[in-house]
C-alpha cells in the first residue's frame, strides 16, 4: 500500500451522505495509479503545455489528478501535490465544499453548481459540456466572488474515463456586464414611467401640476442612477457614498407609488401601497432606499401573472429601532433558486451580465446603508416576501454618520 496521503478524507466511505453527487472517492494505491497515469501520459502533458487558461484532469470520482501552472497560480500554492486527490471546489476553497462529509459536490448547494453539473453531464453523456459557475471562496478569512466559464471534456484512455477540465476566469467581465445590465434595466423602467406620464400630459389641455412634479422627480431619479452607475463602473465595488438626510418613510413609499402609476407593468396587475405609521422619519439615503424598493417591486410585478396583486407595506419592527419595507407577491421561488438568491453572479439564465439584481439589493441595503435585506417564499407564507429593514437612525462612528459619508439637507438629492 502507498504511504502517500492526498487531501484529508478517510478511506472508509460507507454510508457517507450526499444531497447531490456521489461522495465516493479513490484513496491509497488507486489514487496513486491515477495520478501516475495522468503525469506520464504524453497527450495530457501536451495539453498542459499548450493550455493558456486553467486546466485540470479529473478521474472518474471527480478528483484532481493533474493541474497546469495557471491553476496552481490561481490557488497561490507552490506544490501541486497539495491539491491532488481533492475535488475542484475543495481546491479553490468554495464555501460549500466542506459542508458535508463527502466534500465538493455533495451539499444541497451543489445541485446548482455549474462546475459539478458540467462534470457529471460529461460523464453521463460522454460528450463535452460547458456551463458557467458562480461561486464564493474563502481564503485568509476573506470571502470573494468568482465567475468561471467551465468546460468538461470526457476522454477515454485504455478503458478508463477521465475529465479534462478547462476553466476561464470571467469575474471582471461578468461584473461589468452585470453593472451594465442592471443599469439599463433600471433606466428602462424609469423611462417607461416617464414616457407614459408625458403622453398623458400631452393629451390634456390644462396640464396636471402633480403629473409635472412626477416628471421632475423621475428626471432626478435618472440623473441619480447615472451617478451611481458611474461610481460603480470606476471602482467595481460598493464605494458609493450615501447622501444622508432626514426623510419620511411615507415620502419614499409615495415616490415608488408615483413611479409605478401609469407604468406598463401595472397596466394589468394590481399594485397596492400601505405605510404604517406614516410619520416615521429615517436618516438615510433617499434615492438609494427607493432604488432598492423599486427593484423589489419590479421583480415582484414581473413574477406576477396578469390580474395578480403586489403589495408594498412598511412597519416598525417590534422592540427594534428599525423600519421594514416589505414587498409581497403570490408566486413562490423554487428551493434550488432560493438557496442562492442573493449570491453574486448566480442566475438561472446562465448568461453573462445576470446575477446582480438581487445581489445589489443586499449590497446597497446592508454594506452601504447598514440595514438588512431578506426574503421568504413558501406556500405557508402565501407567496414571496422581500424585506428591507433599516435603522431609523444609522450607527454613528466618531460622531459621524459612517465613514466619509455626506449628510444632506432635508429634501436634497445627490445628482451629477
Amino acid at each position: 500500500m502507498s504511504d502517500t496521503t492526498y487531501g484529508s478524507f478517510s478511506s472508509d466511505q460507507s454510508c457517507v451522505p450526499t444531497h447531490f453527487a456521489s461522495p465516493v472517492r479513490k484513496t491509497g494505491d488507486e489514487l496513486d495509479n491515477d495520478i501516475r497515469y495522468a503525469t506520464n501520459n504524453e497527450f495530457i502533458n501536451g495539453l498542459m503545455a499548450i493550455s493558456n487558461g486553467m486546466f485540470a484532469v479529473l478521474n472518474g470520482e471527480r478528483q484532481v489528478i493533474a493541474v497546469n501552472d495557471s491553476f496552481v497560480k490561481l490557488l497561490g500554492i507552490n506544490d501541486p501535490g497539495e491539491i491532488l486527490g481533492l475535488r475542484p471546489g475543495e481546491c479553490v476553497n468554495c464555501v460549500h465544499a466542506h459542508e458535508m462529509p463527502g466534500g465538493c459536490g455533495t451539499s444541497e448547494y451543489c445541485s446548482t453548481c455549474g462546475a459539478v453539473l458540467s462534470i457529471i453531464a460529461a460523464q453521463e453523456t460522454g460528450m463535452p459540456q460547458e456551463r458557467t459557475c458562480a461561486l464564493v471562496i474563502e481564503k485568509d478569512r476573506q470571502r470573494n466572488d468568482l465567475y468561471f466559464s467551465v468546460r468538461s471534456n470526457p476522454i477515454d484512455i485504455n478503458g478508463s474515463q477521465f475529465i479534462l477540465l478547462f476553466l476561464q476566469d470571467m469575474s471582471i467581465q461578468q461584473q461589468r456586464a452585470c453593472l451594465d445590465r442592471t443599469f439599463f434595466h433600471d433606466i428602462n423602467n424609469i423611462l417607461c414611467a416617464l414616457v407614459c406620464k408625458s403622453e398623458m400630459l400631452s393629451l390634456k389641455i390644462h396640464p396636471d401640476k402633480e403629473k409635472i412634479e412626477d416628471l421632475h422627480q423621475i428626471a432626478l431619479r435618472i440623473a441619480q442612477e447615472i451617478h451611481i452607475q458611474n461610481t460603480l463602473q470606476k471602482s467595481l465595488d460598493a464605494s458609493y457614498k450615501p447622501l444622508y438626510g432626514e426623510v419620511s418613510a411615507w415620502s419614499i413609499v409615495k415616490e415608488v407609488e408615483r413611479l409605478f402609476n401609469d407604468h406598463p407593468l401595472t397596466a394589468n396587475r394590481i399594485f397596492t401601497v400601505e405605510s404604517q405609521p406614516q410619520d416615521t422619519i429615517l436618516v438615510t439615503d433617499y434615492h438609494l432606499v427607493s432604488r432598492i424598493i423599486v427593484n423589489m417591486v419590479t421583480n415582484a410585478l414581473e413574477a406576477t401573472p396578469p390580474g395578480g396583486v403586489v403589495r408594498l407595506t412598511t412597519g416598525v419592527e417590534p422592540g427594534e429601532n428599525a423600519l421594514t419595507f416589505s414587498v409581497w407577491n403570490g408566486g413562490e421561488i423554487p428551493e434550488e433558486v432560493s438557496l442562492r438568491i442573493f449570491q453574486r453572479n448566480y442566475s438561472t439564465k446562465g448568461t453573462m451580465g445576470r446575477g446582480f439584481g438581487t445581489y445589489s439589493m443586499k449590497l446597497f441595503g446592508e454594506q452601504v446603508l447598514g440595514g438588512k435585506v431578506s426574503f421568504s417564499s413558501s406556500e405557508k407564507e402565501g407567496g414571496t416576501i422581500f424585506k428591507l429593514s433599516l435603522p431609523i437612525r444609522p450607527i454613528k462612528k466618531d460622531g459621524k454618520l459612517g465613514d466619509q459619508q455626506t449628510v444632506a439637507q432635508p429634501g436634497e438629492r445627490q445628482v451629477l
